[in-house]
């Protein structure tokens, strides 16, 4: 093993740039779009109004850096040292501030930092009033360069029930108890009628170029526990019922989820001078439960056509 006092005098005769192979030449000069740094994870203090404060939060890490044709790689120490954060912030805030302090110690044109981590929601059920600790996946999306961009995103669980069997199962309710027609339909509103019901997940995200104009992670997990039925975790019989029949009530394809959390983002309440820039995303996957597929369905568009929608 070398000492310090050896290890110095070997290195004696080269110069920084040798030992920078980093910021070499490469063999075959060939700008690269991204080179990513994941499947990794940091701690990072997390503040928002739906933690009900700040919490440490292992989140994982997917860092994207463009490399100009000049430079052979990416320094993954000055990447790590840039991950470093003890302060609280929004994850936005956190994944912005990375995504700065990694541009600006590659020196490259384009960065993009993306953050995700499950965090503990304690919800109440509607029934016996009773505390659920479940999780949501809370994210961000940070680009620094020529147009900086922020994203935040909630996703969490919900339950569908399918429309369509509804109208053969209340044709069968109607046969057997000799119903009238218009006394079945009045049925559809009062008791749940027989469909399958799947599991599924929504996400809904907001970008600006500037992050002050995000609403807030509590704002976006608002609107999807408004606008279509989210599972609990603990649920005794009462609140188990109470879930399932509000599905019921409300039987939603996949593409109704995504047009209802649409409907929803007037809930928000931005302002309409801050409209203008803000974008939004809404994924839902809906896994069927009697297929052997799963569906999905997206919508992107600016806030502003959005918030006029009934």
């Amino acid at each position: 093993m070398l000492t310090s006092s050896a290890a110095g005098a070997l290195a004696a005769p080269f110069d920084e740039s040798f030992y920078d192979v980093p910021n070499q030449q490469p063999a075959v000069p060939i700008a690269l779009p991204v080179v990513s740094v994941r499947n990794q994870q940091v701690l990072l203090h997390v503040t928002d109004e739906l933690l009900a404060g700040s919490l440490p939060l292992l989140c994982d890490v997917d860092v994207r850096v463009s490399l100009s044709e000049e430079q052979r790689g990416i320094h993954m120490s000055r990447i790590q040292s840039a991950l470093q954060d003890g302060a609280a912030a929004s994850l936005s805030d956190h994944a912005a501030a990375i995504a700065g302090r990694v541009r600006e110690s590659q020196r490259q044109e384009r960065v993009e930092v993306r953050l995700a981590a499950r965090a503990p929601l304690v919800t109440h059920t509607r029934v016996s009033g009773l505390p659920s600790p479940d999780t949501v996946e809370i994210s961000a999306v940070a680009v620094a360069g020529r147009a900086p961009r922020t994203t935040q995103a909630v996703a969490a669980t919900n339950m569908t029930a399918c429309p369509c069997m509804q109208g053969y199962s209340l044709t069968d309710l109607i046969r057997e108890t000799g119903l009238s027609p218009q006394d079945g339909v009045a049925l559809l509103t009062r008791v749940p009628i027989a469909t399958h019901s799947q599991r599924g997940r929504v996400q809904l995200s907001v970008s600006a170029a500037d992050p002050v104009l995000l609403p807030g992670y509590h704002r976006l997990h608002e609107v999807l526990a408004a606008r279509t039925t989210l599972t609990q975790e603990l649920l005794k019989r009462p609140d188990e019922y109470d879930l399932v029949r509000r599905a019921h009530f409300r039987p939603q394809f996949v593409e109704d989820v995504v047009r209802s959390v649409a409907s929803g983002v007037r809930m928000l309440d931005i302002d309409g001078d801050r409209l203008g820039d803000l974008v939004v995303e809404i994924v839902a996957e809906s896994y069927e439960s009697i297929h052997g597929h799963d569906i999905l369905a997206r919508v992107e568009a600016p806030a502003a056509d959005l918030v006029h929608l009934g």
